[in-house]
């Protein structure tokens, strides 16, 4: 049993289902999702609605074609939204709980992305909170995310790297970097500045400066489901591919 659970198969669960095996994982902050379900002053609505996606039995068009209850995969609400901006519905995205709940789904695009930002200037306030007065990082970006290119144009990232520098050696990571499908135009049109704009249009959600070790932080929120253990390296692994 205990090697099934440190496997964390989700095919075959270690303690009967895959609920049991995510309320049962140590180490995750179960008892604060125990509290919420067990208080009675709570409706049973709101308790439904939070343990639908850990038992993974969330009515998306996905889980409903798998109890044969619909025959069509792709995401109703993307289909939605691009007939409101007269785009085309072809080639729709398959319609699950974990694309519903991204900002890749075109219906819940704006309602994800305020969420985000939301949840980031909470933890931003919270960090800077924290900081002692002998700390020598200064916090920047507090209240919108910005384009590196446009942080660059501040006297206080100027004694960091020129930008020049930063650029040629940025393009040499860049070249590491596969090449998306959707970015395979501007790459075949321009190399070099294909790099270029790949480097200084990026939109960290913070900035961080050490001047006296000429440092830059990069902080960076990923929101995931933590229904799998290694929830944690996906996001790492996304982060670093980004910047």
């Amino acid at each position: 049993m205990r090697a099934r659970a440190e496997q964390d198969n989700i095919n075959h669960p270690a303690y009967g289902t895959c609920t049991a095996d995510f309320m049962l994982r140590q180490n995750e902050s179960r008892a604060f999702l125990g509290k919420y379900l067990n208080d009675p002053c709570i409706p049973w609505r709101h308790k439904r609605r939070e343990m639908m996606p850990i038992a993974r039995i969330i009515l998306v068009a996905k889980w409903l074609a798998k109890i044969k209850q619909r025959s069509d995969v792709s995401c109703r609400l993307c289909k939605r939204a691009r007939k409101q901006h007269g785009a085309s519905t072809e080639n729709l995205p398959e319609e699950t709980y974990g694309h519903i709940s991204s900002a890749f789904c075109d219906g819940m695009a704006t309602t994800v992305t305020a969420a985000h930002h939301f949840i980031w200037r909470h933890l931003y306030a919270s960090i800077q909170a924290a900081q002692t007065p002998t700390s020598k990082l200064r916090f920047v970006t507090p209240d919108k995310e910005s384009s590196m290119s446009t942080l660059w144009q501040a006297e206080e990232f100027k004694p960091i790297c020129s930008r020049e520098s930063l650029t040629e050696k940025a393009a040499d990571i860049e070249k590491t970097i596969v090449v998306k499908e959707h970015e395979r135009a501007r790459y075949d049109f321009d190399l070099t500045m294909f790099y270029e704009n790949r480097v200084w249009n990026q939109r960290p959600d913070g900035i961080v400066i050490k001047k006296c070790h000429r440092t830059l932080y990069i902080l960076e929120l990923k929101q995931s489901s933590d229904r799998n253990k290694d929830f944690v390296r996906v996001k790492e692994d996304e982060a670093n591919e980004q910047h």
